[in-house]
């Protein structure tokens, strides 16, 4: 990565929320740096047999696989977040690998948005997925919607299209430290199936896999069958 990408994502927090908030996101980032932070994987079945819940009335999702499906001001709002030239780049290289975004609506106004690609990852992944496994990664919702429960929403609502589309297994993850996104993704019906972390050595993906308890929800906390399958899968050193 270029220096000039490690810089675009302070310099654009920079410009919508000032030099001194800058100065604590970058403090609060070297701490994750140096402390090692960890990515917890979560996994879901899907079950196709299962019906497709309605969305609430005030959420409208839409899937796109091409820039040409997404309309002007939504890309524009899209891109503008962080870099414009970086977001369009790596986006179009998205949708080149067959990746689709999901934009959501609330209340008529776009609210965020989130990725699926079948079959594989865009960057070496944790985890070994199958020709018909989801990942679902880099999902988003703008500042002002945050807390309505939108992104769990989004989240159910894909898992319900691609299970309809005979899809086998889901897979996302998050960074430890991301409370926000423990709590949204605790809402939604997947499951804890270790955490992690990667480095990559001589073209070499190497997996540190750890069996950690702490992230399963509430009704996985008294099944010993759960917290046993979530060991064995952490069981995993390096790939």
């Amino acid at each position: 990565m270029s220096t000039y990408q490690l810089l675009s994502r302070p310099l654009a927090y920079c410009r919508r929320r000032g030099f001194r908030a800058t100065l604590g996101r970058t403090a609060t980032f070297l701490r994750r740096a140096v402390s090692g932070n960890r990515t917890v994987l979560l996994y879901c079945d899907l079950d196709r047999s299962c019906a497709l819940k309605a969305l609430p009335n005030h959420l409208k999702v839409e899937r796109k696989t091409s820039p040409k499906e997404v309309a002007a001001p939504d890309w524009q709002q899209i891109t503008s977040f962080w870099n414009p030239e970086i977001c369009r780049r790596n986006f179009s290289e998205r949708f080149h690998a067959g990746g689709s975004l999901w934009l959501v609506w609330c209340e008529g106004k776009l609210a965020g948005y989130g990725w699926t690609l079948t079959g594989r990852t865009i960057a070496p992944h944790y985890y070994p997925l199958c020709a018909n496994d989801v990942h679902m990664f880099d999902f988003l919702i703008f500042p002002e919607f945050r807390g309505q429960r939108i992104n769990p929403s989004l989240v159910e609502y894909i898992l319900d299209q691609l299970a309809a589309e005979g899809r086998t297994r889901a897979y996302i993850e998050f960074k430890q430290w991301n409370q926000p996104q423990v709590a949204s993704l605790r809402k939604t019906r997947f499951h804890l199936l270790g955490v992690a972390r990667k480095a990559s050595l001589f073209g070499r993906t190497l997996v540190e896999w750890t069996c950690h308890q702490d992230w399963v929800r509430s009704d996985e906390a008294q099944s010993p069958a759960r917290k046993a399958e979530a060991a064995n899968r952490a069981g995993l050193v390096s790939r």
